[in-house]
């Protein structure tokens, strides 16, 4: 009856109901009023399910329930390892090109651009990661908008140009417009997508799948320099180009054929998640990372002038480049595997530390810096906004990316061809990151052993 009052004892069931019978039997007695005030009676429907909960006996159902994934292939399939493996290429070709423009700033200061300094030289590399980052703002919006297939489509076509017009370039401006600007917008729309399918497809091993793709930014860039350094005693500045651009071409088509993601298109996503701005963890962590930004890359711009400073040769400078940039392909993909074991945050702070060493120790522990920054990114974030708060912090770290290399080759200046004052610079913001990071954990949990 509707004026009964509700029964104020545990409902007593029957142990041989099947389970949809005793949950309607535990609404009733629970709720005896009209069902458009069954909301507003119980609470939310987290409340109702905890109270049908503490009367009904589920039978037990283990293999209905979602188990936690043991292996890549166990999370993702076989779409998820053929993301992973698009992934490792299209970061290969456009990270790994970008992570390897100590070769171009080396050349460019001894024959195209020569009348420039260091610093100016480095505004084209500084110009590459601003546009590759800045650009992942929008490009995650349209991510969770249309999927990853139409950004990598027109990302392909993008920087294969820009690198026909760097082949063809031979003024400062002309540099700036295809090897700063369009490279860096092609690589954008082919980079964002690889980091962000491959992460949606592993949310709990999210550390090991974006260290893989990311490892193929490694790769490259220890490919690259090497086969630049071959290729330009060979058949010139302008077929050295062009040869690596019909490597990416055939690298980014690979990308846009495999890579997929499992999130369903989202076009009421805004293109600025203003919620991000009040969410205090978030903040810090692009705050950090955007510190760490400011000194990150400069080794990687410098360490073939660097070399060459120090009385080895040019040639012996690309090969650290190379090394260096090997290791980080061991540090992108190791450290994200622990990450999973250990916690993101837990392996991104140590490697923000000890990112302040230099060649090896800087290549492996710059890559698990690099290599878990999505990682960290997707542990704090809804899963409908992914792609918009991975490229938002994206572009957070796109200016500190754009004027890194430009100051460094400043402080070079002003000591008159001296690097300490440059390393120094780089280590201190890498240790300001740290700081942040640290924050960040203990706000989650103040057990610095307690995996995060």
């Amino acid at each position: 009856m509707a004026g009964t009052a509700p029964c104020d004892h545990t409902p007593s069931l029957d142990s041989h109901q099947d389970p949809e019978s005793k949950a309607s039997s535990v609404l009733g007695q629970l709720a005896p009023v009209p069902y458009h005030d069954l909301t507003s009676s119980l609470g939310s429907y987290q409340d109702l399910e905890s109270k049908i909960s503490s009367v009904v006996a589920w039978p037990e159902a283990d293999h209905d329930r979602p188990s936690i994934p043991t292996s890549l292939w166990a999370e993702g399939g076989f779409l998820g390892c053929l993301t992973l493996f698009g992934g490792f290429v299209g970061s290969f070709a456009t990270m790994g090109q970008v992570t390897s423009f100590g070769t171009y700033q080396a050349w460019y200061a001894e024959n195209q651009l020569s009348a420039y300094s260091s610093s100016a030289i480095s505004w084209i590399g500084g110009l590459q990661l601003w546009v590759m980052m800045f650009s992942g703002g929008f490009i995650g919006r349209l991510f969770d908008a249309y999927g990853p297939t139409p950004l990598l489509a027109s990302g392909t076509l993008i920087y294969t140009l820009s690198l026909m017009m760097t082949s063809l370039a031979t003024r400062y401006y002309e540099f700036m417009i295809a090897q700063g600007f369009l490279l860096g917008l092609g690589a954008g729309l082919v980079y964002n997508p690889c980091i962000a399918a491959s992460t949606a497809r592993f949310r709990h091993f999210a550390g090991t799948s974006s260290g893989i793709v990311l490892g193929g930014s490694g790769a490259g860039g220890a490919v690259f320099p090497l086969l630049l350094q071959r290729l330009l005693g060979t058949v010139g500045f302008a077929w050295a180009v062009r040869i690596q651009g019909f490597i990416a071409l055939a690298c980014c088509i690979i990308a846009t054929l495999t890579i997929s993601s499992p999130l369903p298109k989202n076009k009421n996503t805004p293109w600025i998640d203003t919620k991000s701005f009040r969410d205090t963890k978030y903040m810090l962590v692009c705050l950090a990372y955007a510190l760490i930004c400011l000194g990150l890359f400069i080794p990687s711009t410098y360490i073939v002038q660097y070399a060459q400073a120090q009385g080895l040769s040019q040639n012996i400078g690309f090969d650290l480049l190379s090394i260096m940039n090997s290791a980080n392909t061991v540090g992108r993909i190791v450290p994200g595997w622990f990450a999973d074991k250990l916690g993101r945050f837990n392996l991104m702070i140590p490697s923000a530390l000890l990112a302040a060493a230099f060649a090896v120790i800087y290549g492996l522990f710059a890559g698990a810096t690099m290599g878990l920054d999505v990682a960290v990114t997707a542990q704090i974030s809804p899963p409908e906004n992914f792609g918009t708060r991975v490229g938002m912090s994206y572009a957070f770290m796109s200016i500190p990316s754009l004027v890194g290399g430009p100051i460094g080759g400043a402080i070079y200046a002003s000591q008159h061809g001296g690097y300490s004052g440059m390393i120094v610079f780089a280590a201190i913001f890498n240790l300001l990151g740290f700081v942040f990071l640290m924050a960040v954990k203990l706000m989650i949990n103040r057990n610095i052993f307690v995996i995060v």
